[in-house]
Protein backbone atom coordinates (compact mmCIF):
# COMPACT_ATOMS: atom_id res chain seq x y z
CA UNK A 1 0.00 0.00 0.00
CA UNK A 2 0.73 3.51 -0.73
CA UNK A 3 2.18 5.62 2.28
CA UNK A 4 1.11 9.06 2.56
CA UNK A 5 4.58 10.66 1.33
CA UNK A 6 4.81 8.33 -1.62
CA UNK A 7 0.90 8.85 -2.36
CA UNK A 8 0.30 12.20 -2.92
CA UNK A 9 3.08 12.63 -4.83
CA UNK A 10 2.67 9.51 -7.10
CA UNK A 11 2.92 11.32 -10.59
CA UNK A 12 5.52 13.14 -10.35
CA UNK A 13 7.12 9.79 -9.93
CA UNK A 14 5.87 8.03 -12.56
CA UNK A 15 7.24 11.13 -14.99
CA UNK A 16 10.83 10.52 -13.66
CA UNK A 17 13.60 10.59 -16.69
CA UNK A 18 15.29 7.64 -14.85
CA UNK A 19 12.21 5.28 -15.45
CA UNK A 20 12.65 2.64 -17.90
CA UNK A 21 9.44 2.81 -19.57
CA UNK A 22 6.93 5.34 -20.02
CA UNK A 23 4.09 5.33 -17.64
CA UNK A 24 0.77 4.06 -18.12
CA UNK A 25 -2.56 5.64 -16.11
CA UNK A 26 -5.35 3.87 -16.63
CA UNK A 27 -9.03 5.31 -16.37
CA UNK A 28 -11.88 3.15 -14.59
CA UNK A 29 -15.10 3.28 -16.55
CA UNK A 30 -16.51 2.35 -13.12
CA UNK A 31 -15.36 3.50 -9.72
CA UNK A 32 -15.02 -0.04 -8.07
CA UNK A 33 -12.29 -1.99 -6.89
CA UNK A 34 -13.08 -5.07 -9.43
CA UNK A 35 -11.84 -2.32 -12.47
CA UNK A 36 -9.16 -1.07 -9.92
CA UNK A 37 -7.32 -4.33 -9.50
CA UNK A 38 -7.89 -5.34 -13.42
CA UNK A 39 -5.72 -2.25 -13.99
CA UNK A 40 -3.83 -3.30 -11.71
CA UNK A 41 -2.72 -6.51 -12.57
CA UNK A 42 -3.11 -5.93 -16.24
CA UNK A 43 0.12 -3.77 -15.63
CA UNK A 44 -0.42 0.00 -15.25
CA UNK A 45 1.55 2.18 -13.53
CA UNK A 46 -1.55 4.37 -11.94
CA UNK A 47 -5.57 4.62 -12.18
CA UNK A 48 -7.58 7.25 -12.64
CA UNK A 49 -10.97 7.74 -11.02
CA UNK A 50 -13.66 10.35 -12.23
CA UNK A 51 -16.36 11.66 -10.87
CA UNK A 52 -19.47 14.57 -12.23
CA UNK A 53 -18.49 13.61 -15.80
CA UNK A 54 -20.80 14.17 -18.96
CA UNK A 55 -19.53 12.42 -21.65
CA UNK A 56 -21.55 9.87 -23.14
CA UNK A 57 -18.57 7.62 -23.02
CA UNK A 58 -18.29 7.40 -19.05
CA UNK A 59 -21.99 6.58 -17.32
CA UNK A 60 -20.16 4.64 -14.73
CA UNK A 61 -18.83 7.80 -13.37
CA UNK A 62 -21.87 10.60 -13.57
CA UNK A 63 -21.84 10.67 -10.10
CA UNK A 64 -20.73 13.24 -7.10
CA UNK A 65 -17.90 12.82 -5.00
CA UNK A 66 -20.76 12.33 -2.38
CA UNK A 67 -22.38 9.64 -3.96
CA UNK A 68 -19.02 7.53 -4.34
CA UNK A 69 -17.17 8.47 -1.59
CA UNK A 70 -16.88 4.91 0.05
CA UNK A 71 -16.04 3.47 -3.16
CA UNK A 72 -13.35 5.30 -3.85
CA UNK A 73 -11.94 5.80 -0.43
CA UNK A 74 -11.71 1.82 -0.47
CA UNK A 75 -9.85 1.91 -3.94
CA UNK A 76 -7.47 4.43 -2.28
CA UNK A 77 -6.92 2.12 0.79
CA UNK A 78 -6.34 -0.56 -1.05
CA UNK A 79 -4.14 0.27 -4.31
CA UNK A 80 -0.78 -0.17 -4.32
CA UNK A 81 -0.41 1.83 -7.78
CA UNK A 82 -0.70 5.49 -7.30
CA UNK A 83 -4.28 6.52 -7.21
CA UNK A 84 -6.00 9.82 -9.03
CA UNK A 85 -9.29 11.73 -9.86
CA UNK A 86 -10.18 13.43 -12.81
CA UNK A 87 -13.15 15.50 -12.25
CA UNK A 88 -16.03 16.99 -14.57
CA UNK A 89 -18.34 19.46 -15.21
CA UNK A 90 -21.55 18.55 -14.44
CA UNK A 91 -21.58 21.06 -11.26
CA UNK A 92 -19.80 23.48 -10.74
CA UNK A 93 -16.55 22.65 -8.18
CA UNK A 94 -16.96 24.64 -4.78
CA UNK A 95 -14.30 25.04 -2.34
CA UNK A 96 -15.85 23.25 -0.10
CA UNK A 97 -16.09 20.14 -2.43
CA UNK A 98 -12.43 20.43 -3.03
CA UNK A 99 -11.18 20.58 0.80
CA UNK A 100 -13.35 17.34 0.75
CA UNK A 101 -11.67 15.61 -2.40
CA UNK A 102 -8.01 17.13 -1.24
CA UNK A 103 -8.34 15.55 1.92
CA UNK A 104 -8.39 12.00 0.34
CA UNK A 105 -4.58 10.45 -0.60
CA UNK A 106 -5.00 11.19 -3.67
CA UNK A 107 -1.41 10.80 -6.24
CA UNK A 108 -3.12 13.87 -8.44
CA UNK A 109 -6.30 15.38 -9.62
CA UNK A 110 -7.42 15.76 -13.64
CA UNK A 111 -9.16 18.65 -14.83
CA UNK A 112 -9.65 19.87 -18.25
CA UNK A 113 -8.09 23.50 -18.27
CA UNK A 114 -11.38 25.26 -18.79
CA UNK A 115 -13.03 23.28 -15.95
CA UNK A 116 -10.08 23.92 -13.23
CA UNK A 117 -11.00 26.80 -10.82
CA UNK A 118 -7.81 28.80 -9.87
CA UNK A 119 -7.82 27.75 -6.66
CA UNK A 120 -7.78 24.35 -7.36
CA UNK A 121 -3.94 24.89 -9.32
CA UNK A 122 -3.13 27.21 -6.24
CA UNK A 123 -3.26 23.83 -4.11
CA UNK A 124 -0.02 22.56 -3.59
CA UNK A 125 -1.68 19.40 -1.66
CA UNK A 126 -1.81 17.24 -5.05
CA UNK A 127 -0.32 17.77 -8.28
CA UNK A 128 -2.12 18.46 -11.28
CA UNK A 129 -2.29 16.55 -14.98
CA UNK A 130 -4.21 19.32 -16.71
CA UNK A 131 -6.11 18.27 -19.88
CA UNK A 132 -6.14 20.13 -23.26
CA UNK A 133 -9.14 19.50 -25.25
CA UNK A 134 -10.08 20.20 -28.81
CA UNK A 135 -10.02 23.75 -30.24
CA UNK A 136 -7.46 24.93 -27.72
CA UNK A 137 -5.32 27.56 -29.03
CA UNK A 138 -1.23 27.18 -29.43
CA UNK A 139 -0.75 29.93 -27.13
CA UNK A 140 -2.92 28.96 -24.66
CA UNK A 141 -1.59 25.15 -24.46
CA UNK A 142 2.24 26.93 -24.48
CA UNK A 143 1.06 29.12 -21.46
CA UNK A 144 -0.63 26.40 -19.83
CA UNK A 145 2.48 24.52 -19.68
CA UNK A 146 4.42 27.54 -18.28
CA UNK A 147 2.09 27.96 -15.15
CA UNK A 148 3.84 27.08 -11.71
CA UNK A 149 1.50 24.22 -10.36
CA UNK A 150 1.10 22.38 -13.14
CA UNK A 151 3.17 18.83 -13.35
CA UNK A 152 1.81 17.49 -16.85
CA UNK A 153 -0.71 18.06 -19.96
CA UNK A 154 -2.83 15.43 -20.86
CA UNK A 155 -3.60 15.61 -24.62
CA UNK A 156 -7.28 14.81 -25.07
CA UNK A 157 -7.91 16.81 -28.11
CA UNK A 158 -9.98 14.59 -30.00
CA UNK A 159 -13.82 15.81 -30.69
CA UNK A 160 -16.54 13.74 -30.13
CA UNK A 161 -17.01 12.80 -33.89
CA UNK A 162 -13.61 11.38 -33.83
CA UNK A 163 -13.49 9.10 -30.89
CA UNK A 164 -12.22 5.81 -31.85
CA UNK A 165 -11.68 5.93 -35.29
CA UNK A 166 -8.00 4.98 -36.03
CA UNK A 167 -4.92 6.57 -35.01
CA UNK A 168 -3.90 8.88 -37.99
CA UNK A 169 -0.12 10.64 -39.28
CA UNK A 170 -2.68 14.13 -38.68
CA UNK A 171 -2.66 13.24 -35.29
CA UNK A 172 0.81 11.38 -34.63
CA UNK A 173 2.06 15.14 -36.49
CA UNK A 174 -0.20 17.27 -34.26
CA UNK A 175 0.97 15.42 -30.64
CA UNK A 176 4.67 16.42 -32.16
CA UNK A 177 3.53 19.81 -32.14
CA UNK A 178 2.13 19.57 -28.42
CA UNK A 179 5.07 17.88 -27.73
CA UNK A 180 7.53 20.64 -29.03
CA UNK A 181 5.15 23.42 -27.60
CA UNK A 182 5.39 22.03 -24.03
CA UNK A 183 8.10 23.14 -21.40
CA UNK A 184 5.74 20.28 -19.20
CA UNK A 185 5.79 16.29 -20.16
CA UNK A 186 2.63 15.31 -22.49
CA UNK A 187 0.50 12.49 -21.61
CA UNK A 188 -1.81 11.36 -23.87
CA UNK A 189 -5.18 10.13 -23.63
CA UNK A 190 -6.29 7.07 -26.10
CA UNK A 191 -9.38 8.45 -27.75
CA UNK A 192 -8.45 7.06 -31.03
CA UNK A 193 -8.05 3.49 -31.65
CA UNK A 194 -4.25 2.55 -30.42
CA UNK A 195 -2.54 -0.67 -31.20
CA UNK A 196 0.63 -1.87 -28.90
CA UNK A 197 3.25 -1.55 -31.78
CA UNK A 198 1.95 2.80 -32.31
CA UNK A 199 2.69 3.18 -28.34
CA UNK A 200 6.77 3.29 -29.32
CA UNK A 201 5.76 5.92 -32.24
CA UNK A 202 4.18 7.88 -30.12
CA UNK A 203 7.24 8.06 -27.33
CA UNK A 204 9.13 8.96 -30.45
CA UNK A 205 7.17 12.17 -30.70
CA UNK A 206 8.04 13.13 -27.57
CA UNK A 207 4.94 12.08 -25.51
CA UNK A 208 5.89 11.43 -21.97
CA UNK A 209 3.20 8.58 -21.09
CA UNK A 210 -0.53 7.44 -22.23
CA UNK A 211 -3.82 7.61 -20.16
CA UNK A 212 -5.81 4.67 -21.33
CA UNK A 213 -9.47 5.78 -22.49
CA UNK A 214 -12.01 2.70 -21.71
CA UNK A 215 -14.45 4.15 -23.86
CA UNK A 216 -12.18 2.57 -26.87
CA UNK A 217 -12.23 -0.83 -24.73
CA UNK A 218 -15.17 -3.53 -25.29
CA UNK A 219 -17.63 -3.83 -22.00
CA UNK A 220 -17.11 -5.78 -19.15
CA UNK A 221 -13.78 -6.14 -16.74
CA UNK A 222 -12.35 -8.80 -18.79
CA UNK A 223 -12.08 -6.81 -22.02
CA UNK A 224 -11.04 -3.73 -19.80
CA UNK A 225 -8.12 -5.65 -18.62
CA UNK A 226 -7.20 -7.37 -21.47
CA UNK A 227 -7.23 -3.53 -23.50
CA UNK A 228 -4.72 -2.18 -20.69
CA UNK A 229 -2.27 -5.28 -20.78
CA UNK A 230 -1.66 -4.91 -24.63
CA UNK A 231 -1.15 -0.99 -23.82
CA UNK A 232 1.14 -1.99 -21.10
CA UNK A 233 2.91 -4.66 -22.91
CA UNK A 234 3.33 -2.17 -25.97
CA UNK A 235 4.56 0.95 -23.95
CA UNK A 236 7.61 -1.90 -22.28
CA UNK A 237 8.37 -3.65 -25.45
CA UNK A 238 11.99 -2.18 -25.20
CA UNK A 239 12.04 -2.16 -21.61
CA UNK A 240 13.58 -3.74 -19.27
CA UNK A 241 10.63 -6.67 -18.26
CA UNK A 242 8.86 -5.28 -14.42
CA UNK A 243 7.83 -7.88 -12.10
CA UNK A 244 3.96 -7.31 -11.73
CA UNK A 245 2.52 -6.09 -8.67
CA UNK A 246 0.58 -8.28 -6.45
CA UNK A 247 -2.57 -6.42 -5.27
CA UNK A 248 -4.16 -7.56 -2.06
CA UNK A 249 -7.42 -8.45 -3.87
CA UNK A 250 -7.41 -11.33 -6.12
CA UNK A 251 -7.48 -10.91 -9.70
CA UNK A 252 -11.17 -10.94 -11.35
CA UNK A 253 -12.10 -13.94 -12.94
Amino acid sequence: MESLETGVRGLSRLLEPARAAPPLLAILPHNTAEYAVAAEVAGADGIVLGIDKTESTFPGLFGSFDLQEDSISSIISTSSIPVGISIGDSRPLTRESWERIAGKNFGFVNMYAHHMPPFVLQDARIEKLVSIGPGYMVEQIRNLSEMDGILALEAAIVSAQGMNHIFSLLDLATLRMISKLSVKPVLLRTQKRIEPEDVGTIIEAGLKGISFDPSSAEPGVEAYRDAVSNLANGSRKDAPERPVQAGILAAPS
